[in-house]
């Protein structure tokens, strides 16, 4: 029997990495349907918006808000957003805020924030893709040698 050590530590990798997206995928499909559980509604403004840069380069972008609960507390929040999102909104800007009514500090801004089912079903194909390659890969490493 011949063995290929390359094609099994590849394999390896995209079933690791098949793994790791399919479990990303449930993690997304999960916070979609805890969202979309929110039922209050409020209207808000924008306070404070504010960059964060991460050790690599990169960075978050962050928007800073407050909102009335339907119980009367004033809630102050923060949240990601995508970049344009940031760009768009200024500070006393009004945007819709969801939130859930038996825990006010569950929120997000309805604006565009909140993961995406698109985004689950992204991750949940492209995992299944790896992880089908990594898996076929890895027994394709274990050949019948000729003689």
């Amino acid at each position: 029997m011949k063995t290929s050590f390359s094609g099994i530590f590849f394999g390896f990798i995209c079933v690791g990495l098949g793994c790791f997206l399919l479990a990303g995928s449930w993690g997304a499909y999960l916070d979609y349907n805890r969202i979309q559980k929110y039922s209050g509604q409020a209207s808000g403004h924008v306070t404070k918006k504010h960059f964060q840069t991460a050790a690599d380069g990169s960075g978050n972008y962050y928007l800073d808000y407050s909102f009335v609960s339907s119980a009367g507390s004033k809630i102050n929040a923060s949240s990601s957003i995508s970049k344009q999102q940031w760009d768009t909104l200024q500070v006393n800007d009004n945007l819709k805020i969801r939130y859930d009514p038996s825990n006010s500090n569950h929120n997000i801004p309805i604006y565009g924030g909140g993961p995406s089912p698109i985004l689950a079903f992204f991750m949940l194909v492209l995992g299944a893709v790896f992880l089908v390659f990594g898996t076929l890969r890895f027994i394709a490493s274990f050949k019948k040698g000729h003689k």
